[in-house]
């Protein structure tokens, strides 16, 4: 089995964060409460992407937002995972389709 490489996205995670906040009616003073942080410098530097919230803080973020932290954080490889899952599932089912319409054995699309 070959090793995974995965990069969190910084910049992204915290444009994610600014988003799931404002769908969820969230402020940054709410979260600074929720935190029990004194001041909201942590929560804006999640924001502009200058840091990321610790393990601890990530698993509080999604239990506000009801989410997991998976999709809280953006990773390099989600995409690019994503999509060769999805196009394998793509090629399969034309497979399928093509072995019943042709009654074709054995070919695949490569």
């Amino acid at each position: 089995m070959k090793p995974i490489y995965l990069s969190i996205q910084q910049q992204e995670t915290g444009e994610n964060i600014r988003r799931l906040l404002k769908t969820n009616g969230y402020t940054v003073k709410d979260v600074q409460e929720v935190m029990g942080f004194e001041n909201p410098q942590a929560v804006y530097k999640w924001l502009s992407g200058k840091s990321l919230p610790n393990l601890e803080n990530l698993l509080i973020l999604s239990k506000l937002l009801n989410i997991s932290i998976e999709n809280i954080l953006v990773v390099d490889e989600d995409i690019n995972l994503l999509w060769r899952i999805t196009m394998q599932g793509i090629l399969n089912r034309i497979n399928d389709v093509l072995v019943l319409q042709n009654g074709i054995r054995n070919y695949r699309i490569r």
